[in-house]
């Protein structure tokens, strides 16, 4: 094993050696380099730590000092790559970047693969990395970054708006840390409302806790301003709701000005038979109401 994740690092190193980047004047190359060094040995280090007990979704306590420093080094090398971009970085563009100088990796969705066909590790947390990048106006960019955890995969998101001083971290979304799997946030997914006559917005993330078996679980959904500092965004609402999703529909976010919608399926009062629900809710100033429901579909 160790033979590989050396060979791991390598190539993550050799990437960022060749791959072009759209660099912003001053830019701190050596940074990036050093950050993305960074990363891979917190992915390397958490590769190589047991799982615990099958179907355990409690993790041990080096489990969970592994995915906290992959999520800390994973927030480093994403502010350092974005000290790098000048005011029109293309959003397919940095995500293309992230991903080769990350050397983010991940087995195809919906693809069965035989035993003899998955890569070296690919069950190990830390193996599957991936990029997402949003261009979400306003000056604003999402960027977030899935792994595999036991069981599943979490996700973080930091939004940048650029200034004078280039981009700038203004929000972070993530899990808190944990000692169950089931605080991760797994099918992760998020909205930005448009701006008010003021110019403030609002931000809906929803996800769902990894598990290592069954459909049923629940749907957790949180709204928040943006607050102090980009590590403490001001939550004005949380609330959590059963979801079915064995039809692989985790959840759908919608969000306007000041308003949101959430949409997900789950199993009727009777138990019988499965259905659409839908959540809706006002945000005005720090408020956060709910609004009367059309019925289930």
């Amino acid at each position: 094993m160790r033979g590989w994740n050396s060979i791991f690092v390598l190539a993550a190193v050799a990437v960022f050696a060749t791959a072009p980047i759209a660099r912003a004047a001053n830019c701190p190359q050596a940074e990036i380099s050093s950050a993305a060094s960074d990363l891979q040995d917190a992915r390397n280090a958490l590769m190589s730590l047991p799982f615990g007990k099958e179907g355990d979704t409690a993790i041990s306590r080096q489990m969970q000092t592994g995915i906290a420093e992959m999520k800390t080094h994973l927030a480093s090398f994403i502010l350092a790559y974005m000290r790098c971009q000048s005011d029109n970085a293309d959003t397919d563009g940095v995500e293309v970047d992230l991903s080769r100088l990350g050397w983010a990796r991940s087995l195809e969705p919906g693809r069965a693969y035989r035993k003899d066909e998955l890569p070296p590790l690919s069950d190990a947390p830390g193996w599957a990395l991936t990029f997402n990048t949003r261009s979400l106006g306003q000056g604003l960019l999402g960027v977030s970054a899935t792994f595999g955890i036991p069981c599943g995969s979490d996700t973080m998101l930091l939004i940048f708006q650029h200034g004078d001083n280039g981009w700038r971290e203004i929000m972070r979304v993530a899990s808190p840390p944990y000692r169950d799997i089931g605080q991760a946030y797994q099918a992760f997914d998020y909205a930005l409302s448009q701006p008010d006559d003021a110019g403030d917005w609002f931000l809906v993330e929803k996800h769902l806790p990894a598990a290592c078996e069954s459909f049923n679980a629940s749907i957790y959904y949180s709204v928040m301003r943006p607050g102090p500092s980009a590590l403490k965004p001001r939550l004005l609402f949380s609330g959590h709701d059963g979801i079915y999703w064995g039809d692989e529909d985790m959840g759908r976010l919608a969000a306007g000005t000041d308003s949101f919608e959430l949409r997900f399926h789950d199993y009727d009062a009777s138990g019988d038979a499965l259905q659409e629900y839908v959540r809706r809710f006002s945000v005005m100033g720090q408020a956060v109401t709910p609004v009367k429901n059309p019925p289930p579909q």
